[in-house]
């Protein structure tokens, strides 16, 4: 009996003395502090795609990179004729045509890319041949020309990224053209035409391996004489058109 109420007394003991500790204790904040205001999801995300652009610049610096661009157009075509046995200009007059296209960006270790593919382009125009010699009362016969172009270009880009987001590049070079829809309109018109283009491309990121384009090309034809004829001296084409499209890239 003297034992039990040795135990009781030394329990009551314990907890008045144990009393202000446990006070002081739940009185306490944790000792481990969160900051609530870091987003981890965001910061998870920007770190693998940091980690994901990281791993493909170095796999594209080791040998090759490419990317193929696929554009979708509308521009207009102004042309210039000029003729032997009349004074001044053929009179002519610049159209609207669509233009699409696929090329090919091959980065070589990541210092220099090279863009070839297909684009095809619409040139629509009219010509005003004059059939009068007469200045007073000149007669023309306008010819409406819509010609369809197979273009190869052999291009050389300049550019990279100026943003983590946002790349601006320039592409410029030769190019081969093919006439689709020969005509037998106007007489001698070449079915080939060799060419300048010139090309602003700005592309934003959607990840490391796809942008959406956005753009300009103009391009200058007939550096081999598009008519060549008894009454054309020379026929040449000025091409300006505006465009949009994806980029997607890879590497080997």
């Amino acid at each position: 009996m003297k034992i039990r109420v040795q135990v009781i007394l030394t329990a009551v003991i314990l907890v008045i003395m144990l009393q202000p500790v446990i006070k002081a204790e739940s009185g306490s904040g944790p000792k481990l502090k969160f900051n609530s205001g870091t987003d981890y999801t965001k910061e998870k995300l920007k770190s693998d795609y940091n980690r994901a652009k990281r791993d493909h610049a170095a796999r594209t610096g080791a040998l090759l990179g490419a990317s193929v661009d696929f554009k979708l157009g509308y521009g207009s075509t102004n042309p210039t004729v000029n003729t032997i046995n009349y004074s001044g200009d053929v009179s002519t007059q610049s159209k609207g045509g669509f233009t699409f296209g696929t090329l090919l960006n091959i980065s070589i270790l990541n210092s220099i890319t090279l863009t070839t593919g297909l684009d095809f382009i619409n040139k629509k125009f009219d010509v005003g041949v004059p059939v009068s010699l007469d200045t007073l009362n000149p007669v023309d016969s306008v010819l409406d020309l819509a010609n369809n172009y197979l273009n190869i270009p052999l291009n050389v880009t300049f550019g990279g990224m100026v943003s983590d987001k946002v790349g601006l590049s320039f592409t410029g070079g030769p190019y081969f053209g093919f006439l689709l829809n020969p005509s037998a309109e106007v007489s001698a018109y070449k079915d080939f035409d060799l060419g300048l283009n010139g090309v602003l491309t700005a592309n934003y990121l959607l990840n490391p391996f796809m942008s959406i384009l956005l753009g300009t090309e103009v391009q200058y034809g007939g550096l081999n004489n598009l008519i060549s004829s008894g009454n054309v001296e020379s026929a040449h084409t000025l091409n300006w058109n505006a465009f949009t499209g994806l980029r997607i890239g890879f590497d080997f």
